[in-house]
């Protein structure tokens, strides 16, 4: 007692403090027991482009003296086991030992330990052939040996390839190793991001909490040199984290780990030999996690740490529960569904994949090891049955003429129905859309009756959910639009017929111009754009020469805008496949002489009819004009901008393809012409004066002939104004009952 005390007093006094508490209640044998093993962990690729060990590396372990690492492209010198022998001596010590994978590798993984290596083994990478999984058992101090597991993910290949390495080590840890032993899995993993696939195989069964950084609080924690990726990792399984400390240099403590760069670290006296320059050499920032394990672990029972927690989740999807335990190892895991144990559910995670009705219920885990067992609390699986809408119908807004379609997306248990509804502007009762039984419901030439509020019921044997209320505007009334032509609609609009060129609404003529020979087309039964006998387009067999102005051919509109401004040409487009991919508004003042508008319109597809629009409000003397024309032509000239290069056939600028045009709709829209109406200016009282009969009078002078009122009042306050005559300027207005009042105020006011 006297030896132990006399030492004690040559400690820290904060340890000399805790240690003195743990005698005094425990006694001298669990003082010793009570002892701890600090254990700093690596990864660590380090290598340049040269993929073998340079001095800037060796200088780096110097540094920061890892206990254990887990390295890549594990290459020196000559690839001797002398040349490795004294590489591990020169970086870390003679008393290390190392494992490097056998074979003919170009660049394979190890692990190099401070303790003794007890078995080891190399794991095939499914998707890479020059380096494979390295692992080795460890015997730390104390009673629990670690199971270090050293990875290279494929850099080259896609995410869901990184994800198949990982799935290959989660299920030989599951295999090779015993239950609930100590493991870390280290390396490169090559990932963009911590949200990747892999990531979220490996944290099944791994910790990747605290993640460390480039400094003490906050910090950078990507590790590539250029310093903008995630690749290098060092994750313990959950039964290890309960021993992570800080990782402690002279003049920092990092509670986090450690991402370590000469370029970010200092001063860098605290880890001698390292020089300023040595992370700019490497691909990679090695990563460090510091643990402090106990000399002893108690002999008990497991003790659950982390309970698995109830969830809701949506029929069909996917449910993982998981729990962490603590004890002494090996621990096992036991599932069970309604208290009865699920076949192969024997980790610390369980997942169950497309989840039915019956997949509902009460889950939990019996956790055993060699001095007894804990079942966990219970985890309840609630099934969401009834519809779930995932995406909603969104409000429009539209051009009388035009297509509005909603749509909805819903999952649920099948099968799923729908219904659309239309509730009319000012009615509060929905009614169901004969035939909308769809997830899609397009109301096809918009017209005012149809603006409105849109919704679906969605429902399966389990119940029903309706969407939230989706808002269709058809955009423009019937004021503003001045013409349209319907070619593609052959009812309610008695004006549409094969052949005829007059509007379905408004006034106006149209004419097909341009070309040698063109026609008016028809529909087809068979063209989900352009169904029905109905002229919807024109066809030009021949296109003329490029010449100056020359836009081939098309339609010509003539619409009167007498009354109206801002005028606005709107049309729906499609093209056949040998036909111009660009059209061009061309527009008249006099209907003779024609102006391109500035942008043409192009044609992205031949199936679908696409909308177009050119306002016309910046143009001068298109507004209110009798003669005003448009032409919608096809652009073939080679002048034109973005001209479709097959349409022009040889040097001397000919056009011979042929080629259809379809319109669905051509409108015309234009708000009234504002009259300007503006008031009577203020008119002048004068000459104010008492005439011979003692009555007031004055003279009221405003704008000529227009009219005035004259008013009077006993104050200003504004509420007794009492009028007393009206006239039009100029006038004299005598107040016969002027004598009456003591006091008379007088105003004018326009009328």
């Amino acid at each position: 007692m006297t030896f132990l005390m006399r030492h004690l007093f040559h400690l820290p006094r904060g340890l000399r403090g805790a240690i003195i508490s743990i005698f005094s209640l425990v006694g001298f044998h669990a003082l010793v027991c009570a002892q701890s093993t600090p254990l700093r962990v690596m990864s660590a690729n380090l290598n340049g482009n040269s993929q073998t060990y340079e001095p800037f590396a060796l200088r780096i372990f110097q540094g920061l003296k890892p206990d254990i690492v887990a390295i890549q492209e594990f290459n020196y010198l000559g690839n001797t086991p002398a040349d490795f022998r004294s590489m591990v001596d020169i970086a870390f010590g003679t008393n290390y030992v190392y494992f490097r994978e056998p074979g003919n590798f170009q660049i394979p993984n190890g692990i190099i330990s401070r303790y003794p290596i007890l078995t080891n083994g190399s794991w095939a990478d499914p998707i890479v052939s020059n380096r494979g999984f390295a692992w080795a058992r460890i015997d730390l101090p104390g009673t629990n040996d670690l199971f270090v597991i050293s990875v290279h993910l494929n850099g080259s290949a896609t995410e869901t390839d990184r994800n198949t390495e990982a799935i290959q080590i989660r299920d030989h840890v599951q295999t090779d190793f015993p239950p609930g032993a100590w493991v870390i899995v280290a390396g490169d993993f090559n990932t963009s991001t911590r949200s990747e696939l892999c990531l979220g195989t490996f944290t099944d069964f791994l910790s990747d909490n605290p993640i460390p950084t480039d400094a003490e609080v906050a910090g950078d924690p990507d590790t590539n040199e250029p310093r903008n990726k995630p690749y290098d990792f060092v994750l313990p399984s959950f039964g290890m984290t309960n021993y992570l400390t800080a990782a402690v240099f002279p003049s920092h403590s990092f509670p986090k780990g450690l991402v370590f760069d000469t370029r970010v670290y200092a001063p860098l006296t605290d880890v001698p030999p390292i020089l300023p320059g040595d992370s700019t050499n490497g691909q990679h920032m090695p990563v460090i996690k510091d643990f402090l394990i106990p000399g002893t672990v108690t002999n008990g029972p497991p003790v659950i740490t982390s309970q698995p927690q109830s969830q809701t989740i949506l029929f069909g999807s996917n449910v993982t529960f998981s729990a962490a335990a603590t004890g002494t190892a090996p621990l096992s895991y036991q599932w069970r569904f309604n208290g009865a144990n699920i076949t192969n559910a024997t980790a610390s995670a369980y997942t169950r994949t497309n989840v039915q009705a019956s997949d509902a219920g009460p889950y939990s885990v019996l956790v055993t090891n060699a001095f007894g067992n804990m079942p966990s609390s219970n985890a309840t699986l609630t099934v969401t049955l009834t519809p779930v809408i995932g995406t909603q119908p969104q409000s429009q807004t539209v051009s009388p003429g035009q297509d509005a379609t909603f749509t909805v997306s819903a999952a649920g248990m099948p099968p799923l129905g729908y219904q659309w509804r239309f509730t009319p502007t000012n009615t509060l009762s929905p009614t169901n859309i004969a035939g909308a039984t769809g997830t899609t419901y397009t109301r096809s030439n918009a017209q005012a009756v149809h603006a409105g509020m849109y919704s679906v019921v969605v429902t399966n044997p389990a119940g029903s959910i309706t969407s939230s209320v989706a808002v269709l505007t058809v955009a423009a009334p019937s004021s503003t639009l001045v013409a349209q032509w319907n070619f593609n609609s052959p009812t309610p609009d008695a004006n549409v017929a094969t052949g005829t060129t007059l509007p379905s609404q408004g006034t106006g003529t149209a004419a097909l111009v341009g070309g040698t020979s063109q026609a008016f087309v028809t529909g087809s039964a068979t063209d989900p754009a352009s169904a029905g006998t109905d002229n919807s387009g024109w066809n030009t067999t021949t296109y003329p020469g490029s010449t100056s102005g020359n836009k081939t051919a098309g339609v010509q509109f003539n619409v009167s805008t007498v009354g109206r401004q801002n005028i606005t040409i709107r049309w729906d487009q499609r093209a056949s496949g040998t036909a111009s991919k660009y059209l061009r508004l061309q527009f008249s003042t006099n209907g003779a002489a024609f102006t391109d508008f500035p942008t043409a319109n192009p044609f992205s597809a031949a199936t679908v009819f696409e909308p177009q629009t050119n306002s016309l409000a910046a143009f001068p003397g298109v507004n209110n004009n009798p003669n005003f024309a448009f032409r919608i032509v096809a652009e073939f000239e080679s002048s034109a901008a973005s001209t479709n290069d097959d349409m022009y056939i040889g040097a001397g600028g000919t056009y011979a393809s042929t080629g259809t045009i379809r319109f669905d709709l051509v409108t015309v829209f234009g708000s009234p012409v504002a009259v300007s109406n503006p008031p009577p200016v203020p008119a002048s009282l004068n000459s104010p004066w008492v005439n011979g009969q003692g009555k007031f009078q004055l003279n009221v002078v405003g704008a000529a002939g227009s009219n005035y009122v004259i008013q009077a009042s006993t104050n200003l306050a504004g509420s007794n104004w009492v009028s007393l005559g009206t006239n039009a300027s100029p006038f004299t207005f005598i107040d016969t009952n002027s004598t009456s009042f003591p006091l008379r105020f007088y105003r004018v006011l326009a009328q």
